[in-house]
């Protein structure tokens, strides 16, 4: 009898071990099997995220950090503003480190350094935005070799990076600090896979670091720069002679330090899909496969084929049809208009029942097309897909309808002032 009790005991163990690690809650956790350190992969519109792991860790981001770099130059600079390459910016970059082959004096366009920092990774080009960067208000900065412009470069790199982390937190960062503005290692220079995702996404709502973090290939002209014009991007993902090649893939930034391994943010746009992945600490199968691009690949098309982009509502349909109270016969009546198409992310098969939430403003004649008069608001999984409503036409004062509300206003007004102005009765 006790061999049967020792019996069940140990089946109900492994049964119960059984359904900790294979139920149907924890397969989408355990079956994609990431090799790198952390990751987390996210619906670049609206971040909701579809997969992590280890996604708040405090990891070293390396060269991902450029992204960072190429946020402030784009909300900072004119794209056609001439930089002149200082000494410092290129000789304070370590032995090892990517350069882009610029040199001391060159005068480049803030557009062709922004695009050696994202499409080849280069410290130098980073350094030189950001000293030019911390520096707007002050363009004859020090740019020789003197020890007097050394400590000027480290001045500004120091200012940069607390713009850096001004803007890390304005985005929501939660554990990110940036020390300098390209990814050399510094044990105080970390964020972590859901930082990044953040960042990532916001780099990739801006036309300009879009476009430049999709090119597999740079070119400058050839009176820009000391015989090197042509730059060939560092993301697999985007180059078609790779065995890596992601025909969806449409960037985004790479990183590799001895200390952070490899890393990379990743973008891919399938459809009406757009997918931001984020690697940190990737290294190599015994196969001699790299687990970024590898862990990437697994974690887009995880994203394309178990979530779908369902429509919630299409930009220019009527969200509700109201009466103006103070208009004329013949405009009173007023469609809202949603202004913009809101999309969400649901997992395949999944029946949606969603009610929107509409907020109006005080909505009274005279109102002209196209005037925003509220907003309507969804909200699915905790995240808010909203838009503005607009007005669909010309809506004109009713002289009568005025006139009343007028009456009604003064009416009321007088009664406040009796109620206010009689005095109550004593009891004797």
């Amino acid at each position: 009898m006790k061999r049967i009790n020792k019996f069940v005991i140990l089946w109900l163990i492994l049964a119960s071990i059984f359904l900790v690690y294979f139920s149907p809650k924890t397969i989408a956790s355990t079956d994609l099997f990431i090799d790198s350190g952390a990751c987390i992969l996210i619906d670049a519109d609206y971040g909701k995220i579809l997969y992590e792991k280890n996604s708040k860790q405090r990891m070293y981001p390396a060269s991902t950090t450029k992204v960072m770099t190429a946020i402030l130059t784009a909300e900072n600079c004119n794209l056609q503003d001439n930089v002149t390459v200082s000494y410092w910016a290129i000789n304070s970059v370590p032995a090892g480190y990517v350069m882009g082959h610029i040199t001391p004096g060159q005068v480049l366009t803030v557009e062709q350094l922004l695009n050696i920092t994202m499409v080849i990774s280069a410290n130098d080009a980073a350094y030189v935005l950001a000293e030019y960067i911390a520096n707007l208000d002050n363009p004859n900065y020090l740019k020789d070799s003197s020890e007097e412009a050394k400590v000027s470069f480290e001045n500004s790199i120091a200012k940069f990076s607390e713009m850096m982390n001004a803007k890390a937190k304005e985005l929501g960062c939660l554990d990110t600090n940036f020390v300098n503005p390209n990814g050399i290692h510094n044990e105080n220079h970390y964020s972590t896979a859901y930082d990044l995702s953040l960042i990532g996404k916001y780099a990739y709502s801006n036309s300009i670091i879009k476009n430049i973090a999709s090119k597999s290939v740079y070119n400058l002209p050839e009176n820009s720069v000391n015989n090197y014009t042509k730059y060939t991007t560092t993301n697999n993902l985007l180059k078609s002679n790779s065995k890596y090649y992601y025909e969806y893939a449409n960037g985004f930034k790479t990183g590799y330090t001895d200390s952070a391994g490899h890393c990379i943010i990743a973008t891919a746009k399938k459809d009406d899909m757009n997918l931001i992945v984020v690697i940190l600490n990737g290294t190599y199968l015994e196969d001699g496969t790299p687990t970024r691009e590898n862990d990437c690949i697994k974690l887009f098309n995880y994203g394309f084929e178990n979530y779908t982009s369902t429509k919630l509502i299409e930009g220019g349909d009527v969200a509700r049809t109201i009466d103006v109270v103070n208009a004329t016969s013949e405009s009173k009546t007023l469609d809202l208009v949603c202004t913009n198409t809101l999309d969400c992310i649901v997992e395949t098969d999944e029946v949606i029942d969603a009610t929107p939430v509409i907020n109006l403003n005080n909505v009274l004649a005279p109102i002209s097309k196209g005037e925003v008069v509220g907003t309507i608001t969804y909200t699915i999984d905790d995240i808010k897909y909203s838009s503005d409503l607009i007005a669909s036409h010309d809506v004109y004062t009713s002289s009568v309808m005025n006139s009343i509300l007028l009456l009604g206003i003064i009416f009321i007004i007088l009664l406040l002032l009796v109620i206010l102005t009689s005095k109550p009765k004593r009891k004797k």
